[in-house]
């Protein structure tokens, strides 16, 4: 449930978020922006503030049984909420480490599509497949920017990189965590993958 203090709570820590990250880091202006709402929006529904409220996340979160019902705007809501603290912290870092390089190669428009589209995809795929469980999470996204710089890494050097490759394939299937969405994580990274191997020249 959401409260007038934990609202108040969200905005707080959305605005110190960006602060501290623009003023303490070189991280470009979208990748702030996108974890600092992250953290806002974990702050806002998380009253204990080690896990998130329950009742939220499967309301908001994207399931098969909520495109039946017309419920399409899940997939995008999903993206924005993390079931605990640590939940947070793991795909805010990665956003950290890998939306600096994808945003200075693509630039703001289109990393921001990128990271929508890989997301939405990724959330689509699960629904599809599993749709009986209700996914959270913005790692449908993050691992779509990911793809994107393994492919970019082939088209520089005309080979995969074994150990991003392998980086890619643990955290694609969760590394040591579990009830991970290993759709949404797959699905994610393909659309990085083909949108970084097909790229167009202007890109």
């Amino acid at each position: 449930m959401v409260t007038i203090a934990s609202a108040l709570m969200g905005l707080a820590a959305f605005l110190i978020s960006i602060a501290l990250i623009r003023r303490y880091s070189n991280t470009p202006e979208i990748t702030s922006i996108l974890m600092s709402l992250n953290i806002g929006i974990y702050f806002l529904t998380s009253p204990t503030l080690l896990f998130a409220d329950s009742p939220i996340l499967f309301k908001y979160g994207s399931s098969g049984s909520y495109l039946i019902s017309g419920r399409y705007e899940t997939l995008i809501t999903s993206m924005f909420l993390h079931a605990n603290l640590m939940h947070l912290f793991l795909n805010m870092y990665a956003l950290y480490i890998l939306g600096k390089v994808a945003e200075i190669s693509l630039g703001r428009t289109k990393f921001i599509s990128l990271y929508f589209l890989s997301g939405l995809v990724g959330n689509l795929l699960s629904c599809i497949i599993d749709s009986s469980s209700v996914s959270v999470g913005a790692s449908g996204a993050i691992m779509g920017l990911l793809g994107y710089i393994v492919a970019m890494e082939y088209r520089v050097t005309g080979r995969f990189n074994p150990s991003t490759v392998l980086l890619a394939i643990f955290v694609i299937f969760g590394g040591f965590s579990a009830n991970v969405d290993v759709l949404a994580h797959l699905g994610g990274f393909l659309v990085g993958l083909g949108s970084g191997l097909f790229r167009a020249p202007s890109w």
